[in-house]
């Protein structure tokens, strides 16, 4: 008898576990998983490019150049005809002594800072009024610890506004650090990159830099994902006479569309390029069923999504903060 009812009370938890985890299972949804592979084969003949190997950082512009103007010491100071962070042109008068004669600008710059005696006393050799070039630019731009390798001083670097996208100046790395600074990133190096304003140029504008790495004019190339790898060799598919055959090639540089092609491959060739995607989809069957349930409950159907238009998302809205609550107001 003892063991009969250990048998029922067995068989009447395992039924209560499995009644629970069908309900659970029903409320949380079960996920269906499906995905589709599509192959897409497409013919190009293959062409001339320029290809350019390039690196993009972004930075900000200060100047190349900073000097402190030295003041006549056989003069008395009179006033300033400029104040701090002032913009002054070349010639402009910067400060003007008691004779009436001034210190000018060399050329077009920023009043940085001065030290000036008081007026109409004689000026020493301490005295002095710094300005930056607005001439002669820079910017700093930093390179990963991954990509430092490949840049060197002396390369090209092109040069953008942020604020005046239409124009292109041309800088030249000036400067490049041997010791890096450590981040949680990683690491990085600072480059200069010098370059000449047109006066359209102003200190603390931020730019985007691309240093080309690499340029290769008029070469033969191949869209990157008509090239094929295995066994550490590289091929392509050509079609010749309605037959396709797979060639090895050497590849050259690199942009982030075509690859060069240094043989195997020539212009006016036709290669064949098939392009795979995968798409999955996730599926919440259960919440698709409760949904219809729903519909069939209320005794109509609700708008299908694409048919007649999304429904509104009303998780942004609230209610009236004087609303009353619990019933008729007062």
């Amino acid at each position: 008898m003892k063991k009969f009812k250990k048998v029922l009370l067995v068989i009447v938890l395992i039924i209560i576990f499995s009644t629970i985890t069908f309900f659970i299972g029903r409320k949380i949804g079960l996920n269906t998983n499906t995905s589709s592979t599509s192959t897409v084969v497409t013919e190009e003949i293959v062409s001339k490019h320029t290809i350019k190997k390039e690196l993009t950082a972004s930075g900000e512009i200060d100047t190349a150049k900073t000097e402190q103007l030295e003041l006549n010491t056989n003069r008395y100071f009179e006033m300033l005809c400029v104040e701090e962070d002032d913009t002054v042109e070349e010639g402009e008068n910067i400060l003007e002594y008691t004779n009436g004669t001034y210190l000018v600008a060399p050329y077009d710059c920023v009043i940085s800072s001065t030290s000036v005696p008081e007026a109409e006393e004689k000026c020493t050799s301490s005295n002095y009024v710094e300005i930056k070039s607005l001439e002669d630019l820079q910017t700093t731009l930093s390179i990963s610890e991954n990509e430092i390798q490949e840049v060197e001083e002396g390369q090209e670097v092109e040069i953008i506004l942020s604020a005046d996208e239409s124009k292109t100046y041309t800088g030249t790395i000036t400067k490049l650090d041997s010791v890096g600074t450590y981040s949680n990133g990683g690491t990085t190096f600072s480059a200069v990159v010098s370059f000449t304003n047109d006066g359209n140029a102003k200190i603390g504008m931020t730019v985007s830099s691309t240093i080309i790495l690499e340029e290769a004019d008029d070469v033969v190339a191949v869209p990157i994902n008509a090239v094929t790898t295995r066994d550490d060799k590289n091929y392509v598919t050509i079609i010749n006479n309605g037959n396709t055959e797979e060639v090895e090639v050497e590849l050259g540089i690199a942009d982030d569309e075509y690859v060069q092609i240094t043989s195997g491959v020539e212009e006016n060739d036709i290669i064949q390029i098939t392009t795979t995607t995968t798409q999955s989809e996730i599926r919440n069957s259960a919440e698709e069923e409760n949904s219809r349930g729903n519909r069939e409950q209320s005794g109509s159907e609700m708008p299908e999504r694409g048919m007649g238009g999304e429904m509104p998302d009303m998780s942004g809205a609230s209610m009236p903060q004087d609303m009353p609550r619990g019933g008729m107001s007062e």
